[in-house]
């Protein structure tokens, strides 16, 4: 029992986030679990599993709340690993999705090939676009979904507002691009000054010993050997 309820948790653990393409992609993510709300109801069964009545409901009751603060932190810092990684890999495949469209290419369409060329995550996330529309979804419910993607927001605004006001898709996406490239070198200064600004006080902190003894005390020193105290 305790080994199934062990390979139950670790199977809910796993990333939602499916690697597959097209539609087996949309599949799994209709599919999601809430994890933390899993992990609350399966910690304390494990404990009473595991340790019986009722040292299990004293441990179950220290034990879920840690359980659901590590699974959320857990959580949380893959999530803002997988954004930066779509971040630094969005612009270039902006460039792509613009030449395919220059060429000719439907939005789905190029969005497919990218998808083909580059690297996961951002790699099924445009799978998962290109599937949605090839499968004769509205492109607009498409675009609106996509403009809630807290990273891919801007594309999908872009594709919105092409549609809307006829204007060239790929000099929309274009400057979506470009807008990215920016707002990334704006936050790697911001960044570096912030770094800046935490390394001042442990820097003084290493020179200041280091001046009172090799300034202010030899001086001291100097000054006391100087004075005819006798």
């Amino acid at each position: 029992m305790s080994g199934l309820l062990a390979g139950l948790a670790t199977w809910l653990l796993l990333p939602g986030w499916s690697r597959a393409r097209a539609a087996s992609s949309v599949a799994s993510r209709s599919r999601s679990v809430d994890t933390v709300t899993t992990i609350t109801i399966l910690t304390p069964l494990a404990c009473l599993v595991l340790l019986g009545w009722p040292v299990g409901v004293l441990v179950a009751l220290a034990a879920t709340p840690l359980a659901r603060r590590t699974v959320t932190s857990l959580r949380d810092a893959g999530r803002r690993r997988r954004d930066a990684e779509l971040v630094r890999q969005l612009p270039g495949a902006l460039d792509l999705v613009v030449a395919a469209l220059e060429a000719g290419r439907p939005p789905g369409s190029a969005l497919g090939l990218v998808a083909g060329a580059v690297d996961d995550p951002l790699s099924s996330e445009l799978a998962t676009i290109a599937a949605r529309l090839s499968a004769g979804g509205d492109p607009r419910a498409v675009w609106t979904h996509l403009a809630e993607h807290p990273v891919l927001g801007p594309v999908g605004r872009a594709f919105a507002r092409a549609d809307d006001s006829g204007m060239a898709v790929g000099r929309v996406v274009r400057a979506v691009a470009e807008e990215m490239r920016r707002t990334r070198r704006a936050a790697a200064r911001e960044r570096s000054r912030r770094v800046g600004v935490r390394t001042a006080g442990p820097l003084g902190l290493c020179f200041l010993p280091a001046f009172f003894l090799v300034g202010v005390v030899p001086a001291i020193a100097g000054v006391v050997l100087g004075l005819d105290l006798f």
